[in-house]
C-alpha cells in the first residue's frame, strides 16, 4: 500500500473511533440517531484494524471487532466478559501491568510493540496504540493495533539478503582486485609488493566486516583506525563519523583508562604482549543510550607502530538474563520466607485446633457422659422402680444421649465431611449452608448450574473448604444478613463464588491479609489444584470470594 494511501487510512480510523466514542457518549443522551449509531458499530465491527475493549483494572473483555477474533481465533463467546489473562493472550502479565501504569502516569500509548498469543498458543507481534476511554462509568482501555508479524519477517529476511548480497559483492571486489594486483606484479618487482601490501590489507578488512563481533581498529593516540558494520549497528554511528575521533565516542572513560594502561604495557614488556582478558564495560550510542559490552584487546604491530585491536560484543541479553535470574532469585527467597511464615501460622493453627477439640472432648463431652453415668448409677440404687416409672426415668437420659451422638456427628463433620465423598459436593454444600442457616441469622441461598459428575475429590474438597471458610468470615466479619451461593461449571473448569451484602473491606490493604490464616489457606488450597482466587471488595459495598479450578471431564 502507498505511503498517502496508509496516511489516509490511519486518518479515517482515528476519525471513525473519535466519531464512535462521541456517539456512545451522545447517544445516551439522545443526540445522535440510531441509524448514525448503528453505522458507527459496523464501522467499528468492519474495520481491518484489530480493536477491543476492556476494563482498566480486571482487564475483562467488553467488545472486540471481526479483525481481533479473526488473528487470535476465538469466538466471540470465548472472549466476552473474559479477562485477557484467563484467554492467556499475555505471554508475560507483567507487561500488561507495565502498560496500565504507562497508561495511567501519560494517558496514552502509541505504537507500541508487543508480542501476544493467539488461542492456538502462537507468539505473534503487534503494534497497538491503547487510550484510556470511560464507557458506562467504567474505566476501560481502548486499543487498536495491527500484525506486523509478517512485516517483521520480511524486515529480517530483507536484511539477511542484504547481508548476503553485500558479502558477495565484497568476495567478488576482492577476487577482481586480487587478479588486478598478480596483473600489476608481474610489471616491476615493486608492483608485486605493493601488490601484496594491499591484497594483505584488503584481506584484513575483509576478516574484519565478515566477524560476527564489532571491530574497533585504535592507534597510539586513542583515536579509531577502523571500524566495521557491527559497530555501526551497535551503536549508531556511520563509518565516516568514527574514522579519526576519539574512542572516547563510544567507549567514555572505562575504554580509556584500560586502553592507556595495555597500551603502556604493550610499549614497556614486548615479552608480555597478549590477548587482553574481556572487560565488561558500557558503550554508549548516538541517541545517547547506554549498552553493556564486553571487549576484548589484542595488540597489532604496524608501520605506523603498536595498534590495539577491539572485539566489541553487545552482551544486552546476557545482563537482562543475570538480572532476571537474580529477580528470581529474589522471588524464590519471598516465596521461602512466605511458606516458613505459612508452616508456622499452619502448626499454630493446627496446635489450637487440637486444643480446641481436646476442650470440647474434656470440657464438654466427658462431663456429660460422667453425668449420663451418674444418672444410670442413681437408677441402678433403685431397684423397685416399677417398668413405667423406669421408662419415664430413662427418657432425659435418651435424650441426652441422642444429643450427645448429634454433636459428636457435628465435630466429625467440621474434621472431614463424609457426604462430600459419598453424595458429592452439591450435597455436602447443601448440608454445610443448612447447618450455617441453624446456627447463624444468615439468610443463605445456594445457585447450582452445570457441575461435573466425575469432579475430582481433591477438588470438590478444595470448593467445599473454600465455601465454608468464606461464610465464617462473613459470620465473624462482615455484619451480613444474606449471602448467595453459585457453584456453576463449563467446558474448561468449575468455579465456586460466595457473594454477601456485608460492610466489606479495602482488599489493597496488606494488613486484611496477614490478620488470620483465612485467605492463605483459601490460596494455598487453590494452587495445589492449579486454581486461583480472586476476591473483591469495598468497604461499605459487600465482598465477593471467586474460586476457580481449570478442569476437564472425561466424557465416553
Amino acid at each position: 500500500m502507498p505511503p498517502k494511501t496508509i496516511k489516509k487510512a490511519s486518518s479515517a480510523k482515528r476519525k471513525s473511533l473519535t466519531r464512535a466514542r462521541t456517539a456512545g457518549t451522545t447517544s445516551r443522551s439522545g443526540l445522535v440517531p440510531p441509524a448514525e449509531e448503528e453505522l458507527f458499530a459496523k464501522a467499528f465491527r468492519l474495520s481491518p484494524h484489530l480493536i477491543g475493549i476492556t476494563e482498566l483494572e480486571t482487564g475483562r473483555c467488553l467488545g472486540v471487532n471481526d479483525a481481533c477474533l479473526e488473528i487470535f481465533g476465538f469466538q466471540r463467546h470465548e472472549v466476552i466478559e473474559k479477562t485477557t489473562l484467563m484467554l492467556g493472550i499475555w505471554p508475560d502479565p507483567q507487561e500488561r501491568v507495565r502498560l496500565i501504569d504507562r497508561l495511567k502516569s501519560e494517558g496514552k500509548v502509541r505504537n507500541l510493540e508487543v508480542s501476544l498469543r493467539t488461542k492456538n498458543g502462537d507468539l505473534r507481534r503487534f503494534l497497538i496504540s491503547t487510550d484510556l476511554i470511560t464507557l458506562r462509568g467504567r474505566r476501560c482501555l481502548l486499543t487498536i493495533g495491527n500484525d506486523i508479524t509478517e512485516l517483521k519477517q520480511a524486515t529480517e529476511e530483507m536484511r539477511r539478503l542484504n547481508e548476503t548480497l553485500e558479502q558477495r559483492i565484497m568476495n567478488r571486489a576482492a577476487e577482481l582486485e586480487e587478479s588486478n594486483e598478480r596483473l600489476q606484479a608481474e610489471i616491476t618487482e615493486r608492483k608485486q609488493a605493493e601488490s601484496v601490501l594491499r591484497r594483505s590489507e584488503e584481506q584484513f578488512r575483509t576478516v574484519v566486516e565478515s566477524a560476527p563481533n564489532g571491530i574497533l581498529l585504535v592507534d597510539g593516540g586513542g583515536r579509531i583506525v577502523l571500524v566495521n558494520e557491527q559497530i555501526e549497528r551497535q551503536f549508531g554511528y556511520r563509518r565516516e563519523e568514527l574514522i579519526n575521533h576519539p574512542v572516547e565516542r563510544l567507549l567514555p572513560g572505562h575504554f580509556r583508562r584500560d586502553h592507556a594502561g595495555l597500551r603502556e604495557t604493550y610499549q614497556e614488556a614486548p615479552a608480555a604482549r597478549a590477548m587482553g582478558r574481556g572487560r565488561d564495560l558500557y558503550g554508549l550510542r548516538k541517541d545517547g543510550s547506554e549498552l553493556p559490552l564486553e571487549i576484548g584487546l589484542s595488540p597489532i604491530e604496524t608501520t605506523s607502530g603498536t595498534m590495539v585491536l577491539a572485539s566489541v560484543v553487545d552482551i544486552t541479553e546476557r545482563k537482562q538474563a543475570e538480572e532476571a535470574l537474580h529477580q528470581k532469585q529474589l522471588e524464590l527467597q519471598q516465596s521461602q520466607a512466605q511458606l516458613e511464615d505459612l508452616a508456622s501460622k499452619l502448626l499454630t493453627a493446627q496446635d489450637s485446633e487440637r486444643q480446641r477439640i481436646a476442650r470440647d472432648l474434656h470440657d464438654d463431652f466427658s462431663q456429660r457422659l460422667v453425668a449420663l453415668t451418674l444418672d444410670l448409677a442413681a437408677l441402678d440404687r433403685q431397684p423397685s422402680l416399677s417398668p413405667e416409672s423406669l421408662g419415664k426415668a430413662l427418657e432425659p437420659v435418651r435424650e441426652e444421649l441422642a444429643q450427645l451422638s448429634d454433636d459428636l456427628r457435628r465435630l466429625a463433620h467440621r474434621l472431614h465431611p463424609s457426604l462430600l465423598k459419598h453424595a458429592g459436593l452439591r450435597a455436602a454444600l447443601e448440608e454445610h449452608i443448612q447447618q450455617a442457616m441453624k446456627r447463624t441469622e444468615l439468610r443463605i441461598t445456594l445457585k447450582v448450574g452445570n457441575v461435573p459428575e466425575s469432579l475430582p475429590l481433591d477438588s470438590a474438597t478444595c470448593l467445599f473448604r473454600v465455601c465454608q471458610e468464606s461464610l465464617q468470615n462473613v459470620v465473624k466479619h462482615a455484619n451480613a444478613t444474606d449471602v448467595l451461593v453459585k457453584l456453576s461449571g463449563s467446558a474448561k473448569g468449575i468455579g465456586l463464588s460466595v457473594t454477601d451484602n456485608g460492610k466489606g473491606f479495602d482488599v489493597h490493604n496488606k494488613r486484611n491479609h496477614q490478620k488470620g490464616l483465612g485467605l492463605i489457606s483459601m490460596q494455598e488450597r487453590l494452587r495445589l489444584v492449579k486454581g486461583f482466587l480472586n476476591i473483591h471488595s469495598r468497604p461499605a459495598d459487600g465482598t465477593k470470594v471467586c474460586a476457580w479450578i481449570p478442569f476437564q471431564e472425561n466424557r465416553p
